[in-house]
């Protein structure tokens, strides 16, 4: 999008003193001042043209100068400005003062001082992307605000870089040095700051800190900073908005725009607003935020808005909903002007986005002057104008009047305008002096749009508030409540009528309330507020009532009340009507609310008592038994309001025949005398006389039985085909009896209880029962089979085998019936029902056999069982149990795997043999490195096929030296005896580097004895072993040759040497001094009778032989002392040309030469021999020739003492 910048200028009316510079009321603050600090946030910068510019405005002509950074740095010469007209200056290069990045401190601040009063507008322009903000003078900062931004829309290109949209972000600019900063994001921070952390900076004048959030699109916890808090010690300007965004920031949306607007501090914040379409949009957007807890904000037929402090709420209203916006508490509002995409079929293309900050009715102007630059990219230009509907007739645009343009906003005392002007210069005013209007200019084209605030004050406020249900200055209070009264803390001193200086005061009864408050700069201003307590009352006229299950009473809240609350004793909501029926026990609580939503409460307490449901329960048919259990189920009722006592009784409609016994609430035993039908009654009374009861019906009669038997053999099931069958029961002759013969006949019939029937053969189904019903009551069934034994004899006697075998199993029948054969062969395979069967035994065990025969019709059956009938040995499975991988020493343990009793082992062997006796576990001596051991077993007469194995030994070797000691350092050549073939070596000598040979050097640095290991590995077995000879190479210590002298430098006169012996390890001494004397004493003491240098050596031996050597150099010097009697500073030869009575010998350490005049003054001195006297005295003046006396005092190399003096000549 292309975009160009339109500024519009504002031009205070001369007749309202709206700046703090010259005006006798310091409680005004608006936007017009001579001293400025103010920023610029970072923007998009996509062309060569993009450029910083400030605009500069004026009533009255007047000069001032523009400065940069901490340092104060002048930018360019002192301007001027015309009166009523502007001056717009360049910042180049841009990058001087606009901030770039998140959260460091940039030295960017930007200050403008004037000698009087002017206007200061701040353009960041760019291709596509510009916006203008307000400046507002020192004086009206502030030092608490909230950010209020938008949601950034992150547009990405392909290569990472950013496309047209990126942060939401906001700049603090310092105004004072030593100003502390706390920054509480509301959103992760570019730096990774959490939201609701705090981030802490201290900033001098005119540095600023900016902070982004999202670069980059899908950033956890990232996004728009709105309700960022920001709190300082010291006055700071705050600027707050966007890089780039669309609104709203959505996928599909376009037209990015740089969002930048200074932000008011909270103390400017207010209560009422009122919110005006942008003319040809058609939905504008809007932010409001609150600035405390538990604000509710109202917006004209919308439901409330709850928000906290920092928290804000975003809507849309249409083109034809203008409204009013309004709270207890102060707020923010903020208007956007939509991308142009949102609305581009109602607007024709026209539109782009920009926010406005909204004032609130207190920050009304009176007198405003405007121009609108031209530009061929805006198409339509228009003013918004708010004021009170008494005033419309006051207003004037251009001199003219306008009220015919007005319309009301529905429900208030204001009404507004939309007015279309067009480029140029104009001016909004009231004639009314005492009155004023807010007043807000835009402006649409095809690529571009632009809008801010017209003619607002930053004055101070002080409002005490008032409540939404009031006009004027009235507080609702509801009775019982406290509210607490805020001035506000931009005071210094609060003086209210109810004699308190705090900023707040907490009120709790109705009446007039009033706060005068001042500031140190003679700021004064006052407000009261009449405090209204509404005390609404109700009364149900009835506090408790009470009656049995199921009972209900009508609850009436009372007429005249806007809101009914019903809650039970738990608080929990049952009604929101007047009237309800209460039918439980309970507390019921009434609160009503009266027009202003003030509450009055009652209660009543209704106890319903509960009437328990009594069910009795239990069999209603008794058979067999005179005793039976009743129970009573007690349900809808507490156990403790009918478990006491004498509040059941049980009866019955034939007493003395039925009995009761062990009578509870809940149960009782009955017991009869006679067979019979029975009613029991059941009735129970509760605490609280509330009654219940219940009928039951029950029967007593014998249970028949169904007892019968064979009259013969009754106790075998199998016998003849048959039989005589008797009834036993005792039941009557009319009971119901239930045969069922199995497919037997009756072929005989006695009596009604006495038959015969015959089995037959073949018969399937040879079962006989019976069941018996007399007066509803049931016998058991009784069931007796019927049936005849099979006749058969085994043939197959017992038989045995190796591994496998077949068996041939048969028997013969005598009696042929309907049988079935089960032959099992126990070795788990399938059973054969063949009569005759052979059988495989695939696998080695001991078989039991059995067979079993049986009638498939009557069940009768006969078994045989055979313990191990069959027995198959396994043949036995050789196993040598040993390790062929591993190496074993001369020999090995090694045994048959799987022995038992029965087995005979049989060895053989290859390069090995058997040491000593055995069978299963034997020793075996390998005489080759590999040898080969054979096994054969046989068990049961079973015989394995053979196993071979071979075993491996370790190899045999060893190792030899000449000689197995000497001196350190010893060498010694150590070589290896193999006893096998195809062996190699390596040698292992404590912490010394293996080495690989037949042979090996070892070099001993060190004394004392020493190991020596040699491995052996066998290329043939892979076996290796190690042979290690303990303290077997001894190398005897070197001794140490070691001496000092007492004289390393002597003089020939004191030449005699005290040589003291310090060698270590020796037995035998031997001296040479090098004046081709020697020595063998363990301490010589020498004397030397030459000059020169002499090399000293001595040269120790141990017992064993061992040598060392040391020698030390003996320097002997003649006594030097040459004393020259004259010497001139001014000598062409070196030697002449400084003074020094000794020479060579003297101790430099223990030296002092003084030289004096003729007078007795010490014209030099010295503490060193090195220092000559040049011929100058100590205040480095030259000395006059002439005579002077030396005396030097000191001590020569080896101790000795010296005294002397004498005279030298001075010659110039």
């Amino acid at each position: 999008m292309r975009k160009t910048v339109i500024i519009i200028i504002f031009f205070v009316g001369a007749n309202l003193s709206l700046f703090s510079q010259g005006t006798s009321d310091p409680c005004k603050k608006s936007t017009e001042g001579t001293d400025f600090w103010f920023g610029f946030m970072e923007s998009r910068n996509y062309s060569n043209n993009h450029y910083i510019e400030i605009t500069v405005t004026a009533r009255e002509s007047t000069k001032f100068k523009i400065f940069t950074g901490a340092q104060e740095t002048q930018y360019g010469s002192e301007y001027l400005v015309q009166g009523n007209n502007s001056v717009q200056i360049r910042i180049s290069p841009w990058e001087l003062v606009e901030a770039t990045g998140s959260e460091e401190i940039q030295d960017k601040g930007i200050r403008l001082v004037s000698e009087n009063p002017v206007n200061v507008y701040a353009l960041n322009y760019d291709r596509s992307s510009a916006d203008v903000a307000v400046i507002y003078p020192i004086e009206s900062l502030g030092k608490e605000y909230f950010a209020i931004c938008f949601d950034p829309r992150i547009d990405e290109r392909n290569d990472g870089s950013y496309g047209n949209g990126r942060n939401s972000q906001f700049l603090v600019v310092a105004a004072e040095d030593s100003t502390r900063v706390i920054i509480i994001p509301s959103k992760v921070t570019d730096k990774l700051v959490n939201a609701n952390d705090s981030i802490i900076v201290t900033l001098s004048k005119g540095e600023v800190y900016q902070v982004q959030s999202m670069n980059f699109d899908n950033l956890t916890g990232q996004g728009d900073l709105t309700g960022s808090y920001i709190l300082s010690d010291k006055p700071i300007a705050f600027f707050s908005g966007s890089l780039a965004t669309t609104i709203p920031a959505e996928s599909g949306v376009n037209a990015w725009d740089h969002l930048y607007e200074q932000i008011p501090p909270i103390h400017s914040w207010g209560r009422e607003y009122f919110a005006v379409p942008l003319k040809s949009r058609e939905q504008d957007r809007y932010r409001v935020m609150a600035a405390k807890d538990s604000t509710i904000i109202y917006i004209d037929g919308s439901p409330p808005i709850f928000l906290d402090r920092g928290e804000f709420e975003e809507f849309v209203l249409y083109y034809n909903n203008p409204k009013r916006i309004y709270s207890e508490k102060p707020i923010l509002v903020a208007q956007y002007s939509q991308s142009k995409s949102v609305d581009n079929n109602y607007t024709g293309g026209h539109g782009d986005p920009f926010m406005i900050i909204l004032s609130s009715t207190t920050q009304s102007k009176n007198d405003v002057t405007f121009v609108a630059y031209d530009s061929n990219q805006i198409q339509k230009y228009y003013v918004n104008i708010v004021t009170l509907t008494s005033e419309v007739g006051n207003i004037r645009f251009d001199g003219l009047t306008i009220q015919n343009e007005f319309k009301p906003f529905t429900g208030s005392f204001f009404s507004y305008a939309q007015k279309a002007i067009y480029p140029g210069t104009h001016r909004i005013n009231n004639i009314n002096e005492d009155r004023g209007f807010l007043a807000y200019v835009y402006g649409f084209g095809n690529v571009e749009s632009y809008g801010y605030g017209v003619g607002f004050n930053l004055d101070l406020v002080l409002d005490l508030g008032e409540s939404i249900n009031f006009h004027g200055d009235t507080l609702l209070l509801c009775h019982g409540d406290s509210r607490k009264l805020d001035a506000g803390p931009y005071f210094d001193t609060y003086n209210w009528n109810t004699g308190d200086s705090t900023q707040t005061l907490t009120v709790s009864e109705g009446g007039k309330y009033h706060v005068k408050t001042t500031t140190i700069d003679g700021c004064e201003l006052e407000d009261s507020i009449y405090v209204f307590v509404s005390h609404p009352i109700v009364d149900l006229e009835i506090d408790y009532d009470d009656g049995c299950s199921p009972y209900s009473i009508e609850l009436n809240g009372n007429d005249g009340f806007s809101n009914y609350l019903w809650q039970n004793g738990d608080s929990d909501t049952i009604s929101t009507n007047q009237i309800i029926n209460a039918f439980q026990t309970d507390e019921y609580r009434i609160t009503v609310f009266d027009e202003y939503n003030c509450p009055a409460r009652d209660t009543m307490n209704l106890v319903v008592f509960p009437v328990p449901k009594t069910v009795i329960d239990g069999e209603t048919l008794i058979c067999g038994d005179t005793i039976s259990q009743l129970f009573v189920s007690i349900t809808d009722a507490p156990v403790n309001v009918w478990n006491h006592e004498g509040s059941f009784t049980w009866s019955t409609n034939k007493p003395g025949i039925l009995t009761f016994s062990e009578e509870t609430h809940t149960s009782a035993k009955l017991t009869i005398v006679e067979w019979g039908v029975y009613e029991i009654y059941y009735h129970l009374k509760t605490i609280n006389d509330c009654e219940t009861s219940d009928t039951f019906q029950v029967a007593f009669y014998q249970t028949p039985t169904s007892d019968f038997e064979f009259v013969s053999n009754p106790d075998e099931k199998c016998g003849d085909y048959n039989r005589e069958i008797l009834y036993i029961g005792n039941a009557s002759e009319n009971a119901s009896f239930y045969w069922d013969y199995g497919g037997s006949k009756v072929i005989d019939s006695m009596a009604w209880d006495n038959f015969t029937i015959s089995r037959g053969a073949f018969n399937s189904y040879p079962y006989l029962k019976l069941v018996v019903e007399e007066n509803g009551c049931w016998s058991d069934t009784t069931i007796e089979a019927i049936g005849a034994n099979p006749d058969f004899m085994l043939e197959t006697g017992r038989a045995r085998g190796c591994d496998t075998m077949t068996v041939l199993f048969k028997g013969k029948l005598n009696v042929p019936d309907s049988l079935l054969f089960e032959w099992d062969f126990g070795d788990a395979s399938p059973i054969s029902n063949l009569q005759n069967t052979e059988h495989f035994y695939a696998e080695a065990g001991f078989f039991d056999v059995g067979l079993t025969i049986t009638n498939i019709l009557s069940g009768c059956q006969i078994g045989f069982q055979i313990d191990s009938m069959i027995k198959v040995f396994p043949t036995p499975t050789a196993s040598i149990t040993a390790d062929i991988e591993f190496c074993y020493p001369d020999s090995a343990n090694i045994f048959y795997t799987h022995n038992i009793d029965s087995s005979f082992c049989e060895w053989e062997f290859e390069g090995a043999h058997q040491a000593g006796f055995g069978n299963d576990s034997i020793t075996v001596v390998l005489e080759d490195p590999v040898g080969t051991v054979r096994l054969t077993v046989d068990e049961f007469g079973c015989t394995s096929h053979p196993v071979e194995m071979q075993l491996k030994r370790k190899p045999h070797f060893d190792f030899f030296t000449e000689f197995e000691d000497g001196c350190q350092p010893y060498s010694v050549e150590i070589f290896a005896e193999p006893l096998d073939s195809f062996l190699s070596f390596t040698w292992k000598l404590d912490s010394l580097p293996d080495f690989d040979g037949i042979s090996n050097l070892y070099n001993f640095h060190d004394s004392g004895k020493f190991d020596v290991s040699l491995m052996a590995i066998s290329s043939e077995t892979g076996c290796a072993d190690t042979h290690t000879k303990t303290d077997w190479i001894w190398v005897h210590p070197k001794p140490t040759a070691s001496f000092e002298v007492d004289y390393p430098v002597a003089l020939l006169a004191h030449s005699e040497i005290t040589y003291t012996n310090f060698s270590e390890s020796a037995d035998y001494f031997n001296w040479d001094f090098g004046d081709y004397k020697i020595s063998s004493e363990k301490n010589p003491v020498h004397n030397f009778l030459e000059l020169g240098e002499f090399n000293s050596q001595l040269i120790v031996e141990s017992e064993f032989g061992c040598k060392d050597t040391s020698s030390f150099l003996i320097t002997i010097l003649p006594f030097s002392v040459f004393t020259p009697n004259a010497f001139r500073p001014d000598s062409p030869i070196d030697e002449n040309r400084t003074f020094m009575p000794v020479g060579v010998g003297a101790d430099l350490s223990r030296f002092q030469l003084k030289i004096f005049d003729r007078w007795g003054q010490i014209v030099f001195e010295t503490n060193t021999p090195e220092h000559h006297w040049d011929g100058t005295t100590k205040n480095n003046s030259q000395a006059p020739m002439g005579n002077y006396v030396w005396v030097s005092h000191y001590f020569d190399i080896q101790g000795y003492e010296h005294n002397q003096k004498g005279q030298v000549l001075l010659i110039r």
